[in-house]
């Protein structure tokens, strides 16, 4: 399936799982395109400033892929600053939250599995 950057939905929430400010979600596929195979397939986007707060993962999963900026992953306490290229998968139960504490505009892709 080919589907075309005009073709994606984009929306806007505020204060996901009580962070800070708004993420843009612009959902790469949906999940029934996915065959609910997935949750969701996005690119986030953040400004400075926002974040996703922390929240489990069990029995689904979840990827980070650093697209763009600099994102400070907190993964069961322990935080990093992911850059392009970095990546994190948590489930099993694991906790994570991510913030962009930089002054620039971030986006990651974020893949939530069933």
């Amino acid at each position: 399936m080919f589907k075309m950057k005009n073709e994606m939905n984009r929306l806007v929430r505020e204060n996901v799982r009580n962070g800070n400010g708004t993420v843009g979600f612009t959902n790469v596929f949906e999940k029934e395109e996915l065959f609910e195979k997935c949750n969701l397939c996005a690119v986030l986007d953040f400004e400075p400033g926002t974040s996703i707060g922390e929240h489990p993962h069990n029995p689904d999963a979840e990827l980070y892929y650093i697209l763009e900026g600099e994102l400070t992953v907190t993964e069961n306490g322990v935080k990093k600053t992911l850059k392009p290229g970095d990546a994190v998968f948590t489930g099993g139960g694991s906790v994570h939250s991510v913030a962009n504490v930089s002054n620039s505009v971030a986006k990651m892709l974020a893949i939530v599995i069933r």
